[in-house]
């Protein structure tokens, strides 16, 4: 962590915020249950069976379904990390020898391309350009 963590600072990464964090889950319905009904942590959005966000005291924790450049279910948390121009993100990562994923569009809500740290964890880079 601490590697990837002086990577960023090396190539000049304009990060704003963590835009969220997620579980990738094999069923939206149960764990929407669990999270809403157990865990009482309020529904700020839904995706349909894509991509539900809770809101935890004005931070977002959400739960998704497979989809490509995600993690299996069961095999952790994917960090998001929003930032203000996408295609310049990328062209400086890219500069700076990672390899980068293909930009995913969901649309109005953004776009979002995925990295691996050197451990192998995913993370995510979103703009809503």
């Amino acid at each position: 962590t601490d590697y990837f963590i002086v990577t960023i600072r090396r190539t000049g990464v304009a990060i704003k915020k963590i835009s969220s964090s997620y579980y990738v889950v094999d069923d939206m319905q149960e764990s929407v249950k669990f999270y809403r009904d157990t865990l009482k942590l309020a529904v700020k959005f839904q995706d349909g069976d894509k991509w539900t966000q809770f809101d935890v005291n004005g931070q977002a924790l959400a739960i998704a379904t497979p989809a490509p450049q995600q993690a299996n279910p069961g095999e952790g948390a994917t960090v998001v990390l929003e930032v203000d121009d996408l295609s310049e993100q990328k062209q400086t990562l890219r500069a700076a020898g990672v390899e980068v994923g293909e930009t995913v569009s969901m649309g109005d809500h953004g776009s979002f391309f995925t990295v691996r740290d050197p451990a192998g964890n995913l993370v995510q880079f979103f703009g809503r350009e």
